[in-house]
């Protein structure tokens, strides 16, 4: 975690999305905290492991992170977790937008999640998936993008097939529409795998994120 921390740090970045994955190092938050560093915390993020379950098979969230994915169709957790949606559950928690597959992954799922008053975390790259499925209306994506709950949105690039996390590219779908929700001050972060590519590289992702000449 702290290798992976320094080194995107050192970018410029404003803050960090902390997500599942990296192995733990001791005294990770207490030391971004001690430095000021901005942090959100996403899906099933823990400081002292690689990951952690993030539903419940009764749909009872079990993380405390900044949002989270709803849980997939064939998840032990997705009727129930429909159901508790309807009832008006969750309205506490900010739900990432999603693809087919998922809760959250087509177009009239958004729209019921709007109707519902629902705090979301817009992830384009998601929202691609969805339009190339053709299960995303023109008509749900102006609306959500004039929806006042989103508290924060999520790029990278794919190209219609999987959720790749590819490098940002100046027609990147969704890209436009980042650039003004961070000038409003959501908090917009950057998901394409920089792992991947070179220092340069990495800090040219961030120019075009920011708009950068």
């Amino acid at each position: 975690m702290q290798t992976a921390a320094e080194e995107l740090l050192a970018l410029g970045a404003e803050g960090l999305q902390l997500t599942p994955g990296n192995a733990p190092t001791e005294g990770f938050l207490e030391d971004l905290s001690r430095r000021g560093v901005p942090v959100r915390t996403h899906h099933g993020f823990d400081a002292r492991a690689l990951r952690t379950q993030v539903w419940s098979p009764v749909a009872e969230c079990l993380v405390s992170s900044d949002s989270v994915h709803p849980p997939r169709d064939v998840d032990a957790a997705s009727p129930r977790w429909h159901a508790r949606v309807e009832a008006g559950a969750f309205r506490d928690l900010t739900l990432e937008t999603m693809y087919p597959g998922y809760a959250l992954g087509t177009g009239e799922a958004l729209q019921r999640a709007m109707d519902l008053g629902l705090r979301l975390a817009v992830d384009v790259s998601h929202l691609h998936l969805q339009r190339a499925a053709e299960r995303l209306p023109d008509s749900v994506w102006r609306r959500l993008q004039d929806y006042p709950r989103i508290d924060e949105v999520h790029v990278s690039a794919n190209l219609g097939d999987r959720d790749a996390h590819l490098p940002l590219t100046p027609d990147t779908f969704g890209l436009a529409w980042a650039r003004e929700r961070l000038g409003a001050g959501v908090p917009v972060i950057l998901e394409c795998y920089l792992h991947r590519l070179s220092h340069d590289e990495r800090r040219a992702q961030l120019d075009l994120l920011r708009g950068s000449p």
